[in-house]
């Protein structure tokens, strides 16, 4: 049998190359708000300045703090998380993101966090564990605390953590002026952290310099009518669920200035199409298609969120900075099925920008998830078509129009349907082949089955129906017509 033999690693390399994973100055910042949120932090406040005698910049939160043993456990490379349960509210991964996130920026950090009405706090210093090759942590007396940047503030909170940076030699390295390229570093980090954590805004109040950050949406969930939701999706892995929910936005020239702002009002709506990944609501990765070759201009209005749970880390292959991933072979046309919606939607705004387009809320069919691997489509029994036949008819022939609706769902041409696709065969069942004009004395038809006092309301319901979007733009003409007389 070999023999066992242990060695003790060289701190100085292994801080050389924690420093080098690649976070930039607005993901590092992400990575210690992580921490925070963990911590079930109702505020954060973020504070920097570069002209201070020493430059520092600080998080500080109102979390439940940590006490001395756990802040020595926070501060060691791969700190225990044995004890961490996976939950929405843990955002970290490996115990390493606040020790490669700060390293990344800075050549010292100070934690300081309050528990049980005592503030404790260390320090990762380089220049000394450069000197001394070992990994030498300094702990500060309460007189060091006391000179710590925003302590104060920490000291009005009944538990918290402060986590400060400084000596930012890389910045210092690189910049032409450093007061201009930290504040610029500082910007940039603002905007990044109002869309990374956007759906955290109702639940964690963050602030930089005591303001708090815009509320965003990249979505424009609130734009009803003109934003456009698609059919919710769910995906099992390895008995979890992956939730993907495509949206398309609104033609961009029709956008308002709350809704560009919601956006973060981007140079380009092009730049931001494709996937929104995120990992316990944290968002991860945007702004790509991730190599699915799916980016276009007709594509440009296109979002799809990808909801994993942070059990799905592994498969998913994502980075310590948790900024990047990739979607797993096994998944990615069952992904793609999932985000042809959005494309056909997309295509279809950007190439008719004129025709006010609202959410289909009466698809003919819903697709169910009935448990791992399974799924059935169903027709929808509140398509407004359906809806006025149910009501003109009596209680022995709406029985036997569930019949026949629960026949053509159980009849369902699965495999023929399947076999034809994959034999590239053109499908020509399709909206598109009707005339408008059959279209329209079909809604007349179906108003002619309404009590009167339900017309109205039954003539926009129809609107939001999937066999008759495409006569939005000539919603008003139609209501004169067949209405006239209501």
């Amino acid at each position: 049998m070999s023999d066992l033999v242990e060695r003790q690693f060289p701190a100085k390399t292994l801080m050389t190359g924690l420093r080098a994973i690649g976070y930039s100055f607005s993901s590092a910042v992400a990575d210690i708000i992580d921490n925070s949120i963990s911590a079930n932090a109702k505020e954060i406040n973020i504070f920097s300045d570069p002209l201070s005698e020493v430059p520092y910049f600080c998080v500080l939160d109102n979390g439940c703090g940590m006490s001395a043993k756990e802040l020595d456990n926070a501060m060691l490379p791969g700190s225990d998380r044995s004890e961490k349960a996976e939950c929405e509210q843990e955002l970290g991964r490996f115990g390493l993101g606040l020790k490669s996130a700060s390293l990344s920026q800075c050549r010292e950090f100070t934690v300081a966090s309050k528990r049980f009405g005592k503030i404790h706090a260390m320090s990762f210093d380089l220049d000394i564990i450069d000197a001394e090759n070992r990994l030498l942590l300094k702990m500060l007396g309460p007189k060091e605390i006391d000179t710590l940047p925003q302590i104060h503030n920490l000291a009005k909170y009944e538990t918290g953590t402060l986590v400060l940076w400084t000596k930012f030699d890389k910045i210092e390295g690189l910049a032409k002026n450093f007061e201009d390229s930290f504040r610029r570093l500082v910007a940039e980090t603002k905007k990044h952290t109002e869309l990374v954590f956007h759906r955290y805004y109702k639940k964690v109040e963050i602030y930089f310099h005591g303001k708090r950050i815009e509320k965003r949406d990249p979505f424009l969930l609130d734009s009803i009518g003109r934003q456009q939701t698609g059919r919710k999706s769910e995906i099992y892995v390895d008995g979890a669920i992956i939730t993907v929910i495509p949206y398309t936005l609104p033609f961009a020239n029709t956008l308002t200035p709350e809704e560009k702002a919601l956006l973060g009002n981007p140079k380009s709506i092009y730049d931001d199409q494709g996937f929104y990944l995120y990992r316990n609501k944290r968002l991860i990765s945007w702004g790509s298609w991730m190599h699915m070759g799916i980016r276009s201009e007709l594509n440009k209005l296109a979002r799809i969120q990808v909801d994993i749970p942070s059990s799905l880390d592994s498969v998913w292959m994502l980075d310590v900075k948790k900024s990047s991933a990739k979607i797993p072979d096994k998944i990615k046309d069952r992904i793609k099925m999932a985000v042809e919606d959005s494309i056909v939607r997309s295509k279809r705004t950007a190439r008719f920008p004129g025709a006010k387009e609202q959410s289909v809320e009466f698809k003919v069919w819903d697709r169910i998830s009935e448990h791992e691997g399974k799924i059935r489509y169903q027709i929808n029994r509140d398509t407004p078509s359906i809806v006025a036949l149910y009501n003109a008819l009596g209680q022995s022939e709406q029985n036997l129009l569930d019949i026949a609706l629960s026949q053509i769902e159980c009849y369902l041409p699965k495999y023929s349907i399947a076999n034809d696709s994959t034999d590239a065969l053109t499908i020509i069942n399709s909206g598109a082949d009707c005339e408008d004009e059959q279209l329209i004395q079909e809604i007349e038809a179906i108003l002619a089955l309404c009590n009167p006092n339900k017309r109205k309301k039954m003539f926009d319901d129809m609107f939001m129906a999937e066999a008759y979007q495409r006569l939005l733009k000539h919603k008003e003409e139609i209501r004169k017509r067949v209405l006239n007389n209501d």
